[in-house]
């Protein structure tokens, strides 16, 4: 089994109520559809979660929420999405791209790094996906969170 991650943006004011009870993070994600309120918009990175992390660090600067079912749970308002969106709006991927195929024995620890070295064009995709998820989000000043199971 791997462990996988990914972002869903949601309406601003449904982010209280998470915060407030973690353990339903799950439910609200995976079981509450959109016409009642759920995630409008998802991301996933799949198995390049830890390396998304670490190259577009702006994607998860936000809180951690502890209390969750999943393995790591990151929460971002809407104002935190908008100076993310910005941020990663001037962030190259092929500079990153560069430096993460360039130097792979400094990402080495990371989840799956020697896989997404290989397969670079993947994680460039996801990577671009994540920046215009964020752009998008921002535009509707949705709250993010990155929920990784």
């Amino acid at each position: 089994m791997s462990i996988g991650g990914a972002f869903y943006a949601f309406d601003r004011y449904r982010l209280r109520e998470l915060v407030i009870d973690p353990s339903g993070v799950s439910r609200f994600l995976f079981h509450t559809p959109q016409d009642k309120g759920g995630p409008h918009a998802s991301q996933t990175v799949e198995q390049a979660w830890d390396v998304v992390r670490v190259l577009l660090p702006e994607a998860v600067d936000g809180e951690q929420l502890e209390g969750t079912d999943g393995l790591g749970c990151i929460y971002l308002t809407a104002s935190h999405v908008e100076r993310a969106a910005a941020r990663l709006a001037r962030r190259s991927v092929p500079d990153a791209m560069a430096r993460f195929t360039g130097e792979p024995a400094q990402f080495a620890q990371l989840y799956w790094a020697q896989v997404w070295q290989n397969g670079a064009e993947d994680l460039v995709d996801f990577m671009e996906g994540v920046k215009r998820f964020f752009a998008e989000a921002a535009a509707r000043r949705d709250a993010v969170v990155f929920y990784i199971v």
